[in-house]
């Protein structure tokens, strides 16, 4: 009877061992996958940030730079009068 006893326990530790293995394999797995979504999401972001970032420098012709110095000046060339007729 002891003998019994005692293989049951050895056995229920084995058990225990492998399953306790084997969660862990998995979760490591699935625990792996989450992390490397979660960078390439965190890469995918900077990237563009980036992207957007030397788009902006890069562009001469933006709405900041202004290249018509005229552009906010009238002048009306026949002075006040506009109808020569008159």
């Amino acid at each position: 009877m002891p003998q019994t006893k005692l293989k049951l326990i050895i056995l229920m530790i084995v058990a225990l061992a492998i399953g306790a293995a084997i969660g862990y394999y998995y979760g490591e797995i699935r625990g792996v996958a989450k992390g490397k979504a979660e960078l390439l999401a965190e890469q995918q972001a900077q990237l563009e940030a980036a992207q957007k970032k030397i788009i902006e420098q890069a562009n001469p012709f933006s709405e900041e730079v202004k290249i018509n110095p005229f552009e906010k000046v009238y002048t009306n060339p026949f002075g006040t009068k506009v109808n020569p007729f008159e």
